[in-house]
């Protein structure tokens, strides 16, 4: 496993990647939720034996914070440089929770050269934080850790102060690469899925290709409730979209 940094403009992104792209088999692109950094990826990186890159976003991990810059496009702007670095084509993309948004944002911007996207557990909603969920993010801790072991204040704040309300519904019907929806169904999580019976009919009926894989044993965090089928739908999904 590759661990580097990509610059974009002043600001250096983490990068870490394992295997290599293969002609046959697409690679696979993953964009973490709002604080996690790209080791929270690693699992996919060394549970699946094809081409895998992720990113820390500007803010998360060991990439740089800027003082500024936390809107949609800077963030895309960010995945623009990975893509670009690593000369990605025909590729997957996973995002998940509010990489999702951004998985989003850039699959609709750049489907051309997307062979299929996998939305973990999100709305087709790009969020604004309101000044209460700054000190949510900044407050709490996750298995143990403080967030803000992960992500920077001024990251979450510059999500509050320049991040805008971006509905993506009206969107989707643009997509016309294969999509899977991830979706949590245990109702007794203590994280509840993201994903509502309307949200869910809303992809069903938007996206010209929906396919829909219910994880019954987790609530929004999937890739820690059910790690092991995690893995095994996201390899299933790369490989029908074999060459």
């Amino acid at each position: 496993m590759k661990s580097y940094f990509v610059n974009n403009g002043k600001v250096k992104i983490h990068v870490l990647e394992n295997g290599a792209a293969s002609s046959k088999t697409p690679s696979l692109l993953v964009i973490t939720g709002i604080w996690e950094p790209a080791e929270r990826a690693i699992p996919i990186l060394s549970g699946i034996s094809s081409h895998v890159v992720t990113l820390s976003l500007r803010g998360r991990g060991l990439s740089s914070t800027p003082e500024t810059g936390y809107g949609l496009e800077e963030h895309l702007s960010d995945i623009e440089a990975v893509v670009k670095h690593c000369e990605l084509q025909n590729y997957c993309v996973l995002g998940f929770s509010r990489g999702a948004s951004y998985a989003l944002g850039w699959s609709l911007k750049n489907q051309k050269g997307i062979s299929g996207l996998i939305i973990g557990d999100q709305p087709p909603v790009h969020n604004k934080l309101s000044p209460d969920q700054v000190e949510f993010w900044t407050s709490i801790n996750y298995l143990g850790v403080p967030i803000l072991n992960f992500m920077r204040r001024t990251a979450i704040e510059g999500l509050c102060k320049e991040a805008e309300q971006i509905d993506f519904s009206t969107q989707l019907s643009q997509l016309k690469i294969p999509v899977s929806i991830f979706i949590g169904r245990d109702n007794e999580s203590k994280v509840p899925s993201n994903i509502s019976d309307e949200t869910l009919k809303l992809y069903k009926n938007q996206l010209m290709s929906c396919e829909v894989v219910e994880f019954s044993k987790s609530g929004h965090m999937i890739p820690d409730d059910e790690p092991e089928k995690y893995i095994e739908e996201i390899v299933s999904f790369i490989n029908k979209l074999k060459y």
